[in-house]
């Protein structure tokens, strides 16, 4: 694929996103169905109006709030929030034992050596554009975290890191909301719309699933740098998270004529993950918790949980995909009660493979040409093995296998034969230079999908963090698992 087709591929984050803009109607007494006020449904991650122009990259140099439960501090800070201050030193590296995995946390460090930004220690959500949202700085914080546990970002490099990007958070602007915007410029933190152009009133809204991940991103730096304790929750303080849940459910906004329009948001699946980081902030979403509205399908024999809510019946696709499902394992473990949709998440793809002879992993990713972003699903509105834009389009001809799903699975499941041989095939998918890529094509005459961006790598850095930490989630304190190397 040619540099210059490649710098042209649409803002990843942004085409997370999903709405068809239908006002919720109440054809029953579910509670999903009939909140007090009219809503819109917005699957996940993000969301965002689709009548704006789709930015493009730009060519740049390479290289009053719910209560927030603090952490206790081990030890107790010596610096003030206005110095530098230094984490604790590491006892001993998390080492990688395989050389397959050392190569591959180097190949995905790549992408943060070019897209770090040091004027605000903020990294760009795709491949030399300088423009992001907070689900991928929630990544770009773990993507850090984990390469300093990994002995690939040296001490001071990771301080000078942190203290960046904390300076910047403690100054960020702010709309009217009082939460952070949907976008911002990662070169000068000013407030940007979703096609990069200035925000100046901070009038795109929020999203609840990107604050979420953000937030998950946070609450690790808090915990395992007890020195930053302090600052990330008096930075946090700032923010006005009593809106990021309403009624129970998720809550976030979409601009309207004449102000912002608040939503609910998410599809069974982010919406959990994204409820279960908030818990870690003290913020309860009961109703994304205990009654998301499920009912069960079959596809190929396989007995799987989806979502109720619709396209037909909601203007938004009930994606059932991998990514969040990893995320929640990776970064928090999966509680018992996700642990069989999560068995047959991955034993559906394993048996496609054997039944077409198609390597099968599905995600939500960038793609290298129109429509430059997809869902590819297990289920969605109706139809297995769906691969929809945001619109609820199909493209069946740009099925991929996803490198972050690979790296992640295996990570997870690694005495698993079809995780293994999802590795294997993952392991070569990257450009030298710039990181890791979103994955190959099932169809073998298109080759790779040769975008490149924050989440495949970020996420490929966890997984082999996980790994090293013994298969324990990043989310806890190494030191309760008797671990050594997190402080």
């Amino acid at each position: 694929m040619a540099i210059s087709v490649i710098k042209s591929m649409i803002l990843q984050s942004v085409l997370y996103t999903t709405t068809n803009q239908q006002l919720l109607l109440c054809p029953s007494l579910a509670t999903w169905q009939c909140s007090p006020t009219p809503s819109i449904l917005i699957a996940a991650p993000d969301n965002f109006n689709l009548d704006v122009e789709t930015p493009r990259p730009q060519t740049v140099a390479e290289p009053t709030a719910p209560t927030i439960t603090p952490l206790p501090l081990k030890p107790k800070p010596t610096a003030t929030p206005e110095k530098p201050v230094i984490p604790s030193p590491i006892t001993s590296l998390l080492g990688l034992t395989q050389e397959t995995d050392q190569i591959a946390a180097k190949r995905a460090w790549k992408y943060f050596e070019r897209n770090w930004n040091p004027q605000t220690g903020l990294v760009n959500s795709a491949d030399n554009l300088p423009w992001t949202t907070w689900w991928d700085q929630g990544s770009a914080l773990l993507g850090i975290h984990a390469a300093y546990q990994l002995g690939l970002l040296p001490k001071d490099r990771f301080q000078q890191r942190m203290n960046t990007l904390l300076e910047t958070l403690e100054k960020l602007p702010l709309p009217a909301t009082g939460l952070p915007n949907k976008a911002y410029s990662t070169r000068t933190a000013e407030m940007r719309h979703l096609n990069d152009t200035p925000d100046p009133k901070g009038v795109s809204g929020w999203s609840v699933l990107d604050m979420a991940r953000f937030l998950l991103g946070l609450h690790v730096m808090r915990s395992h740098y007890p020195e930053y304790s302090d600052r990330i929750n008096r930075i946090v303080t700032r923010w006005n998270l009593s809106k990021l849940v309403k009624d129970g459910w998720l809550n976030g906004a979409i601009p309207r004529a004449g102000g912002l329009q608040e939503v609910q948001e998410g599809r069974l699946g982010y919406e959990q993950y994204a409820a279960h980081s908030l818990k870690l902030w003290n913020i309860q979403a009961t109703n994304a918790l205990s009654n998301p509205p499920v009912k069960m399908v079959e596809v190929d024999g396989i007995t799987l949980q989806i979502d109720q809510r619709n396209l037909k019946n909601s203007g938004a696709t009930n994606y059932l995909t991998n990514d969040p499902y990893l995320l929640w394992g990776l970064e928090m473990g999966w509680n018992d009660a996700v642990k069989p949709q999560v068995q047959n998440l991955l034993k559906v793809q394993q048996q496609r493979f054997k039944r077409t002879g198609i390597l099968t992993a599905i995600n939500e990713d960038s793609l290298d040409r129109p429509p430059y972003f997809l869902y590819y699903s297990v289920y969605a509105n109706g139809k297995a093995w769906q691969a929809v834009n945001v619109t609820g389009k199909a493209y069946p001809q740009f099925r991929f296998v996803s490198t972050k799903a690979a790296f992640s699975w295996f990570a997870l499941m690694p005495d698993h034969p079809y995780t293994k041989r999802l590795r294997d095939f993952a392991q070569n998918l990257s450009d030298k230079n710039r990181g890791y890529l979103s994955g190959r094509y099932e169809n073998s005459k298109l080759g790779v999908n040769a975008s490149v961006d924050i989440n495949t790598n970020a996420i490929i850095l966890e997984s082999l963090l996980y790994q090293a930490r013994g298969r324990h989630p990043l989310v806890l304190d190494a030191r309760s698992q008797g671990e050594q190397g997190s402080q």
